[in-house]
């Protein structure tokens, strides 16, 4: 229904039939007069509020267009025509022009090396102003990547498959980290953007984003034919991520192991549905599986909350995240490091004091002089 007007009052009514069905009165007075207390402005229902949202400018071209327009004479042709193809895996569809001001700030970002802060109204697209950029470095950067190693058998070593029995007991095969196969002097794990939610219903709304972006079957598809099989792995590090605890532990190995297979048969169920199966990580995809694993291989873009980040800094068991991290960008000037502050306007007061504080400590973790760091801030 496109009528939001005509959808409230479906709505009203609605919800005037549930009372009414289930709770009748027997006098038709009492039914009329309990009709006009509910069906009034402030009791179940509010009158309508209707946002005008302006029409933004674009910026007149397709991105393959806007991006030669801007990279060519840094990046060569070539380069540009990869990042292109990659954009149109799943983050941009290729006949849609980019607004201006994501032209803006993708030019300010990628080729002055500007930090960047996005001001514009719901729907305007900000979502691509820091994802443009920060696919950019990731594209330019994996055309020097080795091939990773091939996957051994017990990858999937959450999977029932993979046990054994010995007599009335069940045996299963040790953790196999998810990146294990990767060698990390031909594609080094690290941080490369760090994206920072204030909560996390926002964690993910944009992780569904990412698996659209990075994690399709187009994007695989272009992946191996342009990236000797490497993934641009992406992965959030919150409450909901399993599972904290010793990870030599066999009581909490156990406990990954059966989330893992619930993660598998929902995304195995989800398969066959385009609109579901973005709510669900591909199990043999880009999507990182646990804590562990990101510990271990810290994925090129992670997905936060500033409470869980405070916590990260503070505890050892994370610290190799940010050792990673930080090796990567020492080992190459034109490595950059991408910070998101996203729904900057809500860290006001003390709270934004906390999350500036924080911000420092994290930039002097990684960064001892605060170079090659970014922010994209929206």
């Amino acid at each position: 229904m496109n009528n939001p007007i005509a959808l409230f009052e479906s709505l009203r009514r609605m919800y005037l039939r549930y009372i009414n069905s289930p709770f009748d009165l027997r006098y038709a007075d009492l039914s009329r007069e309990r009709q006009t207390m509910l069906d009034r402005d402030g009791f179940i229902w509010r009158e309508p509020l209707i946002e005008p949202v302006p029409v933004y400018k674009t910026c007149g071209h397709d991105f393959r267009m806007m991006a030669h327009g801007i990279l060519d004479r840094s990046w060569g042709a070539s380069a540009v025509d990869e990042l292109a193809d990659f954009v149109r895996c799943g983050l941009l569809r290729p006949d849609l022009e980019p607004y201006l001001h994501q032209q803006e700030s993708f030019e300010a970002c990628t080729v002055n090396g500007r930090d960047v802060v996005v001001t514009t109204g719901t729907g305007s697209g900000k979502t691509e102003c820091f994802l443009l950029p920060i696919l950019a470095a990731l594209v330019r950067e994996s055309a020097n990547w080795g091939a990773p190693g091939a996957r051994p058998p017990n990858w999937d070593w959450w999977d029932d498959r993979h046990r054994r029995f010995q007599g009335q007991n069940t045996r299963y095969g040790p953790r196999t980290p998810q990146r294990g196969h990767e060698d990390r002097a031909l594609r080094p794990p690290a941080v490369r953007a760090l994206l920072l939610y204030p909560l996390n219903a926002l964690v993910e709304d944009q992780l569904i984003r990412l698996r659209e972006a990075l994690d399709s079957q187009t994007a695989h598809d272009w992946l191996d034919a342009n990236r000797l099989g490497n993934r641009f792995y992406f992965g959030r590090y919150n409450k909901l991520t399993p599972v904290s605890g010793d990870s030599s532990d066999n009581s909490n190995i156990a406990r990954l192991r059966k989330e893992l297979k619930e993660v598998q048969l929902h995304a195995q169920r989800a398969a066959g549905t385009p609109d579901a199966k973005r709510y669900f990580p591909a199990m043999d995809g880009a999507e990182m599986w646990s804590r562990w694993d990101i510990q271990d291989h810290p994925p090129d873009i992670l997905i936060t909350n500033y409470s869980m980040l405070n916590i990260m800094l503070m505890r050892t068991v994370e610290s190799g995240i940010f050792e990673q991290t930080r090796r990567w960008l020492e080992a190459d000037e034109g490595h950059i490091f991408h910070l998101v502050v996203d729904e900057l306007h809500s860290y006001r007061g003390t709270p934004g004091t906390e999350v500036a504080y924080l911000l420092r400590v994290l930039l002097d973790r990684l960064v001892p002089t605060c170079r090659n760091q970014r922010s994209l801030q929206s």
